[in-house]
């Protein structure tokens, strides 16, 4: 609701802050000419779209999952929290946090050994909810898995 409200003033005032429309230059193309009228037609140069080419991503230290325990999506915040085997002072296995993911393209950063140790773990989940957070993140971590995995055979087979 927050960005139409933005849109419509913006529209209203005139002053394009935020969002500014492009406006193209005109030019008369000296080589085609209307079949009909016999006119040069007109050509619109838009200005080239400036977008990212690499999507930024933090990097991850590898083969951080050798210790891995389970993994389980936080109900609150959606996060996939990787949990691993600690000790506590009296010696016995405690689990602790190895590490937090919101966004599931970070498992791209993450190496063949490490995806397939998340794939052998199953999530723990509490609910419907996060049952099908769980779904999401395991279908990412299973295609990541299967990407890397040909690119390895294929720097393999060159």
């Amino acid at each position: 609701m927050g960005l139409w409200v933005v849109l419509q003033r913006e529209a209203r005032s005139g002053k394009f802050e935020m969002f500014k429309p492009q406006v193209p230059k005109r030019f008369k193309d000296k080589h085609d000419v209307h079949p009909v009228t016999k006119k040069h037609l007109k050509k619109l140069v838009y200005k080239s779209v400036r977008c990212e080419t690499k999507i930024p991503m933090s990097k991850l230290s590898q083969d951080i999952l050798g210790d891995m325990w389970y993994w389980y999506v936080d109900p609150k915040t959606g996060e996939a929290v990787i949990m691993g085997k600690g000790r506590s002072e009296s010696g016995n296995l405690v689990p602790k946090e190895l590490i937090r993911i919101f966004d599931e393209v970070c498992f791209i950063n993450f190496s063949v050994k490490d995806l397939e140790v998340l794939a052998e773990h199953y999530c723990i989940y509490t609910d419907e909810w996060t049952k099908l957070l769980a779904s999401k993140y395991d279908k990412v971590i299973k295609f990541c898995l299967d990407y890397k995995k040909k690119m390895e055979a294929k720097d393999q087979a060159l």
